[in-house]
């Protein structure tokens, strides 16, 4: 596919595809993703960083004045941009934007699914700290594969 942005720059092409691909699941929004895209310069890594966490938190605050349905999506979406911002700090593993990034997407994917029936939080000893997933009450029966 020709890249239609950041012609000088896969990095930067294949994580706003990786953006746009998500929009066929209500996970981004083109029109957001173009727009966001479009502020930054190619391999300005602070930029990229400081435009996708903007949009990821705006697309939170305006979720959070939703009526619940709207909310969850809108949650969704924003958890699902804040991988985005984290392409800077994966190029300095220990800039504290990393964390800052991920803890808000956990904060997003809980409030989200507090707009989900039948969705209950649990939490499993991951080592330290917890890890927190859902589960919708049912068990689930392990398959035999091959692959």
């Amino acid at each position: 596919m020709k890249q239609l942005m950041f012609q000088d720059d896969q990095q930067f092409w294949f994580e706003t595809l990786r953006n746009l691909g998500l929009a066929v699941y209500g996970g981004s929004d083109v029109g957001e993703v173009i727009a966001t895209a479009s502020r930054v310069t190619s391999g300005d890594y602070d930029g990229w960083h400081d435009a996708w966490l903007s949009t990821a938190n705006r697309l939170e605050a305006e979720a959070r004045t939703c009526h619940p349905v709207s909310a969850r999506d809108g949650l969704l979406q924003s958890l699902h941009l804040l991988p985005g911002s984290r392409v800077l700090p994966a190029r300095r593993p220990h800039d504290p934007r990393i964390d800052h990034a991920y803890q808000r997407g956990v904060a997003c994917f809980r409030d989200a699914t507090a707009h989900m029936p039948g969705i209950t939080p649990v939490e499993s000893p991951m080592g330290t700290p917890y890890c927190t997933a859902t589960s919708t009450g049912r068990q689930a029966r392990a398959r035999s594969r091959r692959w």
